[in-house]
């Protein structure tokens, strides 16, 4: 009887060392911003004092940290890791614009987490090949 305990206890640990030690991040999310004419604002110096906030209770908000890329997109680091919907507001003398990201766990046998959709509220984005064109006016 101690034998088999014994065996079924080493089969269950195997078995469970089995499994994938992996994360899965999500996707990166990059915006760039153009004008009505679709000239990139950061390139052409017009925006040169942005930031992106991430709203953390009923009127308070935390720095999410932004990373210029050499095309003058911004990626925004560390955001899409949760399961459910976080709030953002971008601000840029004379623009504020709100955002929201939902996101939710990946579906792989790694852990992880996906956006799946990105909401944006009183501005023009668009979803382009990797990244969001959004025009400021």
């Amino acid at each position: 009887m101690f034998k088999k305990f014994l065996l079924l206890l080493c089969f269950s640990l195997i078995l469970i060392s089995c499994k994938k030690d992996c994360y899965t991040a999500p996707e990166k999310v990059v915006f760039e911003f153009v004008n009505s004419s679709g000239e990139n604002l950061i390139q052409n110096g017009s925006l040169t004092t942005y930031s992106i906030m991430r709203k953390t209770g009923q009127d308070s908000y935390t720095s999410v940290e932004l990373t210029q890329t050499d095309d003058y997109k911004v990626i925004l680091k560390n955001v899409g890791s949760f399961n459910g919907t976080q709030e953002y507001r971008f601000t840029a003398a004379p623009n504020i614009f709100f955002f929201s990201i939902k996101s939710s766990d990946v579906t792989t046998d790694c852990d992880g987490f996906q956006i799946d959709k990105i909401d944006f509220e009183d501005v023009v984005a668009t979803k382009e090949n990797g990244y969001y064109r959004i025009v400021l006016d």
